[in-house]
């Protein structure tokens, strides 16, 4: 499963190559009720910048505090992706020549990361233009140990996770994993009628 740091870096580079691939359409429903992708990077921009930033950037954990207020306030949706790269560019950079001890508290900003790149890779899917991301291996199996071994009453709360959803049979590990997380794993299979054009006379 490799170290944290390890995970840390695979889980900034999946969601970073997700948003980038989401940048063309930003106002799509992700698989966060109620949040675009733009609303999906802002979130994730905000998470670490105050949990990546205190760990990673020596930045004092009430600075931190604001720019995630700062980061998840109004802003153009472009803009919400020209900030996290630039974020991600910096944690990437720190991460590289931190010590392994850095990594202690970033268990659930690693695994945040991670879910949101399916979230945003979800929208695309949902609308034919893709299929629902395979988490790497090596990360899926840490994320299921992290599962097995989750305190439920911590993680189903407010600004975690939904109540988990039972997948379908025949789910693959990702999609069994996200299930528990409270995501529905197969709406992004196919195109929702909601997403599907409306003919016209002019068709």
């Amino acid at each position: 499963m490799g170290t944290a740091r390890e995970r840390y870096l695979q889980a900034l580079d999946l969601f970073s190559a997700e948003a980038r691939a989401g940048a063309d359409r930003l106002g799509l429903p992700s698989a966060c009720a109620d949040w675009s992708i733009a609303d999906v990077i802002r979130h994730v921009s905000g998470v670490q910048a105050e949990h990546g930033g205190a760990a990673l950037l020596g930045r004092p954990a009430d600075a931190d505090e604001r720019a995630h207020l700062e980061i998840m306030g109004p802003g153009g949706d472009f803009e919400a992706v020209e900030r996290w790269e630039e974020l991600a560019a910096q944690l990437r950079s720190a991460a590289h020549v931190a010590v392994e001890e850095t990594f202690a508290d970033l268990a659930l900003p690693t695994l945040d990361m991670a879910l949101h790149a399916w979230d945003v890779r979800w929208a695309s899917a949902r609308v034919g233009l893709a299929g629902n991301l395979e988490f790497p291996i090596d990360l899926l199996e840490w994320m299921e140990a992290f599962r097995d071994s989750a305190d439920e009453a911590a993680v189903r709360r407010p600004g975690v996770f939904d109540a988990p959803i039972e997948p379908p049979a025949g789910a693959t590990r990702s999609e069994r994993l996200v299930a528990w997380a409270g995501r529905d794993p197969r709406t992004g299979m196919r195109p929702r009628a909601d997403s599907v054009p409306v003919p016209t006379d002019a068709s």
